[in-house]
């Protein structure tokens, strides 16, 4: 025998229906079959729009939570629009890149040989007139842009290489390339990290620059490693080189007592003889004494500056038996702060033309600051970290 819904029923049953129908939409997207008294028909192919939300009458006791309704918005592409290209005292040239949105700090590298200075501007299209730009001025001949997997490139063709700063200013990103002279190469290849269009990030704001710790080590390759452990990653630093000294001056930077003296190392056996650590006003340098042949080297992974100086040995004079590991790739200069580990390798992939394939486990990010170093041990860094 057949049941019907008693007629004082059935008004409450078709709300609660009709609310279940619209949470389900609003939820998911999908209209839900409505309960009622009547068998609905067989094959129903109403559309979404049919049920509308607004025109059904829902106890004033159900509510569709504003929470359940995701908005999904898609991040539209910056643009670079146009390049601005002037000299700066004669002995620099500044480059503004004219976005059409606000910018982020671009992602740079330089190598040696021949000397370049690449820029990646993530999820960025090119509206730019003319791929090529000659500039013939500063040092810098001409500018490269390309465009690929949903990132543009920069590339700067130098007459040698040569140092370089960043800094975002709203829509614009200002480059300057080149210096007043007396330094290294890559003595002041500085990123500035735009956090957040200027503000810094807390603990870089509320504590001053310190250096935590020095350490001294002998590396298997019988180098010499300096490592410093930074209180601030980002803490700007400048090495160069004059005559057999390596001057490495950390700006901003407190020493601590206990760490200020003259440091002996003669009896590690690496090209170092010693070091001094002492405080010039507000800054903190580090002066090493080499002897020999040796070559040099700088990287950062997080809060840790190493300074490597490898021995320089003679052919004739290495045995034949002793098998190093040995880096001979392309020499780069990176200064990363905080991105991607996977941007990281697609830069060095790019750099050194070699296919790098990247797990779908590798994440998180990196500050990576390298210092004429070859790519391929640049690798091996980035793997360790």
């Amino acid at each position: 025998m057949k049941r019907s819904t008693p007629h004082s029923l059935r008004a409450p049953l078709r709300a609660l229906a009709l609310a279940s129908a619209a949470i389900g939409l609003a939820s998911s997207g999908s209209v839900l079959a409505a309960a009622s008294d009547s068998p609905a028909p067989a094959a129903s192919t109403a559309p979404a729009a049919a049920l509308t939300v607004a025109q059904t009458a829902v106890p004033a006791a159900v509510s569709v939570p504003a929470s359940s309704v995701v908005p999904v918005v898609a991040t539209a592409p910056n643009s670079l629009q146009s390049i601005s290209i002037q000299s700066v005292n004669g002995t620099q040239v500044q480059l503004i890149l004219h976005m059409s949105a606000p910018a982020v700090a671009p992602l740079g590298f330089a190598i040696d040989k021949p000397a370049r200075i690449s820029f990646d501007l993530p999820n960025t299209t090119l509206a730019l007139p003319s791929r090529r730009i000659d500039v013939g001025t500063g040092g810098v001949d001409t500018i490269l842009a390309a465009e690929a997997n949903g990132r543009s490139r920069l590339v700067l063709d130098l007459d040698q290489p040569m140092p370089y700063a960043t800094r975002v200013q709203g829509d614009d990103i200002v480059v300057t390339v080149g210096g007043t002279g007396g330094g290294a190469a890559h003595a002041s290849a500085t990123q500035t990290a735009d956090y957040a269009h200027g503000a810094a990030p807390a603990a870089v704001a509320n504590a001053p620059r310190e250096i935590r710790s020095i350490d001294f080590r002998r590396s298997p390759t019988g180098a010499a490693q300096l490592v410093v452990r930074l209180s601030d990653p980002h803490t700007p630093i400048d090495l160069k080189q004059q005559g057999t000294q390596i001057v490495v001056n950390f700006a901003g930077t407190q020493l601590p007592r206990r760490l200020t003296r003259r440091y002996d190392t003669l009896d590690f056996g690496t090209p170092v003889t010693g070091f001094q650590a002492e405080r010039v006003g507000g800054n903190t340098r580090i002066v090493l004494d080499a002897s020999g042949s040796f070559d040099q080297l700088a990287y950062q992974t997080d809060d840790q500056y190493v300074v490597e100086v490898n021995p320089v040995k003679q052919a004739a004079a290495a045995g034949a038996a002793e098998v190093k590991k040995s880096y001979n790739g392309e020499r780069l200069t990176l200064n990363f702060q905080n991105i991607s580990t996977r941007a990281v390798l697609q830069l060095l992939a790019d750099a050194s033309g070699q296919n790098i394939v990247v797990s779908d486990s590798v994440n998180g990010n990196v500050t990576l600051r390298l210092q004429n170093v070859p790519w391929d041990q640049a690798l091996d860094i980035v793997l360790t970290t």
